[in-house]
C-alpha cells in the first residue's frame, strides 16, 4: 500500500532548527515560571500551588487576585518578574506563532516522515535524473509496483499528479550523501539517466564505489559514449535514439516480431511476461532434465532459454539438457506461473 504524503520537500540543511527554536524558547519559558514560583514562595511564605499559581497568572496579567503576604518586596519582586517574564513569555509565543504559521514545523513534520520511509525502505531502484526518459522510467517502475526513489537537482521537476506522494530527493546524484540517503547499500538497482553523458559517467563512478556490484543502467546521449560508460563500470547502457531507429525500422522490416515484443512487455494489458530465474541449490530441478521435469505442464510456464553457470545464453534449449544449481532460466506466461516456477527454482513447494 502507498502512502500518499504531500511530497516532494526540499529538506533545509538545518532540519532540526525549527523544534531547537521553539524547545529554547519553551525550556526558558519554564524557567521564568519556576522562578517566578520560587519568589513567591520565599517572599510571600506561600505553598508551591499557590506560588505556581501566583507565577502563572502574573505573568499572562490574568491573576484574580493576590495570596499571601504584599509587601514592598514581593511588590518590587513581581515589577521585575513581569518585565523579564512578558519579554520571555512575548518571545516564546511569537517562536511558536512564526513555526505554525509559516510552515516550518509541518515541513520539519514531512521530513521526518520522508525520512523514515527512506530508511525503510529495501529492494528499491534508485532512478537518478527526472527528465523526460527518467519520468518514464520511475512511471514504468510505480506501474510494476517496485519501490524506488527519484534524484534530481533541478526543484522545479517532479510536481506531476503521477508521482504525488512519491520519494523525490533534490540533490546532485554525484553526492555520495545523497546516494546514501537514497539508501544505495539496500537498493537493487540503479537508473542514471542524467541530460549529459559525462554526468552519468560520473555517477556510474561513484556509485560503483560506494557498491560494487549494484547492477547499473546509464543513458547514453551520444553515439560513441558508450565505452566511456562501459569502463566507469555501468552493466547496462541505452541509447534512446539508437533504440528508436532499431525500433522504427523493425516495425516495417519484421512488424509481426515487434508485435510479439509489445505483448511481453506490456504485462498489465495481455498479463504475459517473461523473466529470469536462477534455481537455488536445494531445487526439485537440480539433476533432472528439461523432459523430466515437465514445466509447462507443472508449472504453466514456457522455457525460452536457459543459462548454465560460466555459459551464454541458450534459447530452446533441447529436453535432454539437465539443470544444474545456479543455472538462470528465461521463461514466459501469466504472471501466476511465472510464479508457480519462481517458487520451484528457489525451493519453496518442497516445504509447503
Amino acid at each position: 500500500m502507498r502512502i500518499h504524503t504531500p511530497f516532494p520537500y526540499v529538506p533545509n540543511h538545518d532540519a532540526d532548527a525549527p523544534l531547537k527554536r521553539l524547545r529554547y524558547a519553551l525550556v526558558l519559558l519554564a524557567v521564568v515560571i519556576f522562578a517566578g514560583a520560587l519568589g513567591y514562595h520565599l517572599l510571600s511564605h506561600l505553598n508551591y500551588l499557590d506560588s505556581f499559581y501566583m507565577a502563572i497568572t502574573t505573568l499572562f496579567t490574568v491573576g484574580f487576585r493576590e495570596l499571601g503576604e504584599v509587601n514592598a518586596r514581593t511588590k518590587i519582586f513581581t515589577i521585575f518578574y513581569l518585565i523579564v517574564g512578558l519579554g520571555v513569555a512575548t518571545y516564546a509565543i511569537s517562536n511558536l506563532t512564526a513555526l505554525l504559521l509559516e510552515g516550518d514545523l509541518r515541513g520539519y513534520l514531512m521530513e521526518r516522515r520522508m525520512q523514515k520511509r527512506l530508511d525503510d525502505l529495501k529492494d528499491h531502484v534508485i532512478v537518478c535524473g527526472f527528465g523526460k526518459m527518467g519520468f518514464q522510467a520511475a512511471w514504468e517502475l510505480k506501474k510494476a509496483g517496485v519501490p524506488f526513489v527519484i534524484i534530481e537537482q533541478d526543484e522545479t521537476k517532479g510536481r506531476s499528479p503521477r508521482f504525488a506522494g512519491e520519494l523525490i530527493l533534490y540533490g546532485n546524484a554525484m553526492d555520495e550523501l545523497i546516494l546514501q540517503r537514497a539508501g544505495i547499500q539496500s537498493a537493487k538497482g540503479l537508473i542514471t539517466a542524467l541530460t549529459t553523458d559525462a554526468d552519468n559517467v560520473l555517477v556510474t563512478l561513484t556509485v560503483k564505489q560506494l557498491r560494487p556490484n549494484l547492477p547499473v543502467v546509464a543513458r547514453s546521449a551520444k553515439l560513441g559514449t558508450e565505452r566511456q560508460l562501459k569502463a566507469a563500470g555501468a552493466d547496462h547502457i541505452v541509447s534512446p535514439y539508437e533504440i528508436g531507429g532499431r525500433r522504427m525500422a523493425g516495425l516495417l522490416l519484421k512488424p509481426e516480431m515487434m508485435s510479439f515484443f509489445d505483448i511481453v512487455l506490456q504485462q498489465e494489458q495481455f498479463e504475459l511476461g517473461l523473466e529470469r530465474i536462477t534455481i537455488a541449490a536445494g531445487s526439485p530441478l537440480v539433476g533432472q532434465t528439461l523432459r523430466e521435469a515437465r514445466l509447462r505442464h507443472a508449472t504453466g510456464s514456457l522455457l525460452v532459454g536457459l543459462v548454465h553457470p560460466g555459459a551464454g545464453l541458450r534459447f530452446n534449449p533441447s529436453g535432454d539438457e539437465r539443470f544444474q544449481a545456479g543455472d538462470e532460466l528465461l521463461i514466459m506466461g501469466p504472471a501466476d506461473a511465472l510464479a508457480n516456477l519462481t517458487r520451484l527454482a528457489r525451493a519453496e513447494m518442497t516445504r509447503q
